[in-house]
């Protein structure tokens, strides 16, 4: 396959010195920055699979694991998830992002306290905290999105 890359000389922000940019010719190149909101977004592509995948992965897995080891799976996890979407929020403005970081890092705290008996979830606390894991993101990642559009700035005035 034939890829070609594109030089293009602009300022990155006002009052900025122009410098060049390569852009792969493959994704859509836009006047605004919508590019730039793609490109360094972790959600897309191998880095997304990385960040959020095996952590899911690794979740789903620890279901076979006995209770007393959940303590210390769970809570590393979902806090390098929720870590992972408070600084992809910060970088590219990912919408969903600004909701699942904090739910990640709260549902974290959750399962630790659980975890240690501090706070009482009945006998299946663990089935609940998964549950809620499983509603909680995909509602969280899907629906502000389709209200709210993919990213967040200036340049976004409506879904992308």
């Amino acid at each position: 396959m034939l890829r070609v890359l594109l030089v293009r000389f602009r300022p990155l922000s006002t009052g900025a010195r122009p410098c060049i940019m390569l852009h792969d010719s493959e994704q859509h190149l836009t006047g605004d920055a919508r590019g730039t909101e793609i490109r360094s977004d972790w959600f897309r592509g191998l880095r997304g699979c990385m960040t959020w995948g095996i952590p899911a992965v690794i979740l789903s897995a620890s279901s076979w694991l006995p209770e007393r080891v959940l303590v210390l799976v769970w809570p590393p996890v979902l806090t390098f998830m929720g870590v992972a979407c408070v600084l992809n929020a910060r970088r590219c403005g990912r919408i969903h992002c600004y909701l699942t970081g904090p739910f990640f890092l709260v549902l974290a705290a959750v399962a630790l306290l659980y975890g240690i008996g501090l706070l009482p979830l009945g006998p299946h606390g663990w089935s609940t905290l998964s549950l809620v894991l499983v509603i909680g993101a995909l509602t969280l990642v899907c629906v502000p999105e389709r209200i709210l559009g993919r990213y967040r700035g200036p340049s976004s005035g409506g879904r992308r």
